[in-house]
């Protein structure tokens, strides 16, 4: 017998391929250049970068494939039931059966996906430029398939140029291109491509010219490209996974009118992570990308139209980000909620800094920490909550508790002190989301049966969200130093909140007030 978990599974291919895409850019954008540099000088021909890139290739597709391994696993269980944690049973040979099965099917789609891509190679030709309306059949016949990830994956993956990308897109592609995410399988060339579509700021649509095959995108399309990205979790997940740093900034800022929508996909890929690391790590990539070396600098104009969207991905990401507690002794917890609040605070320095230096007016800031703003940007989190049950309820609470504060004097942010009160600009956003990063901690806590209340017993979450939001509510409006974690001779609420809190505001005073900032993950 053998055993997994599908899921992990399929964590390890998303991060795994996103990885090797990172190293396929540095060969292209570093190792290409400085080969060819070294070439000019009048030295021998070198093809270490091919090869490096073929290496990165392999490796590539053998991640990509662990993601069959767990449908392989998945379909041996013919709708059974799973065990504990999602672990999956097996025979080995069945799990090799299915595997081999899944394999032989996904190949043959992705070969069929490229050999229809391949009937639009002519167009490249100039003696062919004389159908504009040359590629319509293809994409036709490649709407048959839009249910088939494997067979739109193959298709987007044998695009070699942009015209032709853009072509597709423009004569109803959309759909498939979404499918073909949702696979995880497609290429980062295909990514890098689709990324940089992105951000050229969208044209009148139409072929290019009366005779050419080649067609633009109209505004409108940009548009649905990003809204069906945002609307399909496992193609946002995916999508977002493969990125970049700078494709992350060449989408944000090259067409800003679509800047909000490009938070909004992002958004729907951080409410797909499973894994604290995994969120801190799509939070340091959009924050490199937005904000970091060489970023262009955002007014206090531009903060007015983006300032929920990317709150929204941020706050998100600070309920996803903080690990469960491993020790539960009094230093054990303190230095746990030391390490969620230096986490918090450094995952958030780059945005806190970007807003103050744009130094926002009095409206924006309000609009920034009133209360109905702040219920709406965390509702686009509800939907998407994590799926384990435990998790689920711990997300629900501390989502549901940073809805209800509903204004800047709000008792519990008055009674955590989450503000250093020296920038108010930045200190009533920083304490809205520090206040999710803290409850957060609260309610993995009291999943794990060791929050007490001043009577020494145990505070329960139920799974309903009014409940569990007024019972922590209760708890952080509450005198904190007689709320206990481990008993009476555990520690204080009241100190854990120090340690968190600390770590947390320091580490964004630290970015608002050094003028070359830079993060550690840099």
């Amino acid at each position: 017998m053998v055993s997994a978990i599908p899921e992990n599974l399929i964590k390890y291919s998303a991060t795994c391929t996103a990885a090797a895409q990172e190293l396929q850019n540095w060969v292209r954008s570093v190792l290409t250049p400085a080969l060819l540099a070294y070439q000019n000088t009048g030295q021998p021909c070198v093809d270490l970068d091919g090869e490096v890139a073929v290496a990165i290739s392999r490796a590539y597709y053998t991640d990509r494939d662990v993601h069959d391994v767990a449908r392989a696993f998945q379909a041996t269980q013919h709708g059974g039931a799973l065990g504990p944690g999602g672990l999956v049973r097996a025979h080995e040979s069945d799990v090799d059966t299915a595997y081999t099965q899944l394999l032989a099917q996904n190949q043959a789609k992705m070969r069929a996906g490229a050999a229809l891509a391949a009937r639009l190679t002519p167009l490249q030709d100039l003696g062919d430029r004389d159908n504009p309306d040359a590629a319509r059949p293809i994409v036709e016949e490649l709407a048959k398939h839009a249910n088939d990830p494997y067979f739109c994956a193959g298709f987007f993956n044998a695009l070699t140029l942009q015209p032709l990308l853009t072509t597709v897109l423009a004569l109803g592609g959309i759909p498939a291109l979404i499918s073909a995410y949702s696979s995880g399988a497609v290429s980062p060339h295909t990514t890098a491509m689709v990324a940089a579509r992105i951000g050229i700021p969208a044209v009148v649509g139409g072929p290019e010219s009366p005779t050419s095959p080649f067609y633009r995108m109209t505004s409108e399309q940009k548009a649905q490209l990003l809204d069906a990205l945002a609307a399909n979790p496992s193609a946002a997940y995916h999508f977002a996974k493969a990125l970049t740093p700078a494709e992350v900034r060449e989408m944000f800022y090259g067409d800003r009118q679509y800047s909000g929508k490009v938070m909004a996909v992002l958004q729907t890929a951080m409410n797909c992570e499973r894994s604290p690391q995994a969120a801190r790590e799509l939070m340091h990539k959009v924050s490199l990308g937005l904000f970091g070396s060489g970023a262009p600098k955002l007014s206090n104009s531009d903060w007015k139209s983006l300032i929920g969207p990317v709150r929204a991905f941020y706050g998100t990401g600070m309920l996803n980000s903080v690990p469960a507690p491993t020790d539960f002794s009094r230093d054990g917890l303190e230095e746990w909620e030391h390490i969620a609040g230096a986490q918090n605070g450094e995952d958030l320095a780059l945005f806190l800094k970007a807003l103050h230096d744009s130094q926002p007016d009095d409206a924006l800031v309000k609009s920034m920490v009133q209360g109905g703003y702040v219920n709406a940007v965390f509702l686009l989190a509800g939907p998407l909550e994590p799926e384990a049950w435990g998790a689920k309820i711990a997300f629900s609470a501390a989502l549901g508790t940073v809805q209800s504060v509903v204004s800047a004097n709000d008792p519990i942010i008055e009674n955590l002190g989450l503000s250093a009160g020296r920038y108010p600009d930045t200190d009533g956003m920083n304490e809205k989301l520090a206040l999710g990063g803290f409850a957060q901690t609260l309610t993995l806590l009291a999943m794990r049966n060791q929050l007490r209340d001043p009577s020494n017993h145990l505070v329960h979450l139920t799974g309903d969200q009014a409940t569990d939001r007024n019972t922590l509510r209760e708890v952080l409006s509450g005198d904190l130093t007689r709320y206990t974690v481990g008993g009476t001779d555990g520690a204080r609420v009241s100190e854990l909140l120090d340690a968190y809190k600390s770590q947390e505001l320091e580490a964004g005073f630290k970015a608002i007030t050094s003028p070359h900032y830079s993060p550690p993950y840099e």
